[in-house]
């Protein structure tokens, strides 16, 4: 039987665990609801019908601008030699690309989830700040959640060895982002899989036009809504419905800032764990080509 995957041969056994693992974490569906959770999904669709329709739309915006930002390369959010001055604190001098591919996968996992867990408490500060205003305050909320959200993609990407400014990389962590919103979702496993190709694609060069062709014809073949649509909105109302369910869920348990804080938490781990999975993978394929000789 043809392997799809022949690189993973390259790996020795320590790093084909950390493989499976991070696949797993991804490819499997979340677990079913319990009763309670049934019962919030119905509170929570409640609820988002009293939502007006003028405020989904403001939502939408802000996503879309925030998105926009990102794609057109004007969100750099972080210092390549300031992470990189972090990491050798652990590693040791660092001279490129090479030598982190030299590094035990374990030390740079714990690295990103250290670097996951600083981020997170600033932006659980900051949500519980704005999470007393309603609608009104995630709207104000968006522009600071996103670039959190970005600066923890883009901190994980570079202690990984990955450039963040080139267009297929800004397209990478849309597509990570959207990963991390679907974590919870029945289709996690077609977007984590539709992610391994597009990794596969930009490790062989391909333009970002030629990956919006290839995303867009997923989508119409029953993908799930990607990067691709932020053109005509899709995306970003998916992801600003995705926040405002959260907001809202996290309200039928939890009453003023504290629906901010928890919601912006979930987020942020959600978005950290799924950075963590999809450049670990990365990492461990680059790594297993280079030594095939590819």
């Amino acid at each position: 039987m043809h392997d799809p995957n022949p690189w993973r041969r390259f790996l020795s056994p320590e790093e084909q665990g950390y493989l499976r693992q991070t696949e797993e974490q991804l490819l499997t569906a979340p677990p079913a609801r319990s009763r309670l959770g049934a019962w919030g999904e119905k509170k929570l669709n409640q609820l988002a019908e009293k939502v007006p329709e003028g405020a989904k739309n403001q939502l939408t915006q802000a996503v879309v601008s925030a998105l926009e930002q990102m794609r057109q390369g004007s969100t750099w959010l972080v210092s390549r030699e300031a992470v990189l001055q972090r990491l050798e604190r652990e590693t040791g001098p660092l001279r490129g690309s090479l030598d982190i591919l030299r590094q035990p996968v374990g030390l740079l996992d714990q690295f990103c989830a250290d670097l996951v867990q600083t981020n997170t408490t600033g932006l659980t500060i900051e949500g519980a700040v704005t999470g007393a205003a309603g609608v009104i305050g995630l709207v104000a909320d968006i522009p600071i959640l996103y670039c959190c959200l970005f600066r923890i993609i883009q901190e994980i990407a570079i202690v990984y060895g990955f450039p963040v400014k080139p267009p297929q990389e800004r397209f990478h962590v849309i597509q990570v982002l959207d990963m991390g919103h679907s974590l919870g979702h029945a289709q996690r496993a077609t977007l984590a899989r539709q992610t391994f190709q597009m990794q596969e694609m930009i490790g062989q060069g391909t333009t970002v036009e030629a990956l919006e062709v290839v995303q867009a014809y997923s989508l119409r073949t029953g993908g799930t809504q990607t990067q691709a649509l932020v053109r005509n909105f899709r995306l970003a109302r998916q992801l600003a419905l995705d926040l405002l369910e959260r907001k809202l869920l996290q309200g039928l348990f939890i009453v003023g800032s504290a629906v901010g804080a928890a919601s912006n938490y979930q987020l942020a781990r959600d978005v950290g764990q799924a950075a963590r999975s999809l450049y670990l993978r990365r990492f461990l394929m680059e790594l297993a080509l280079r030594r095939q000789g590819v």
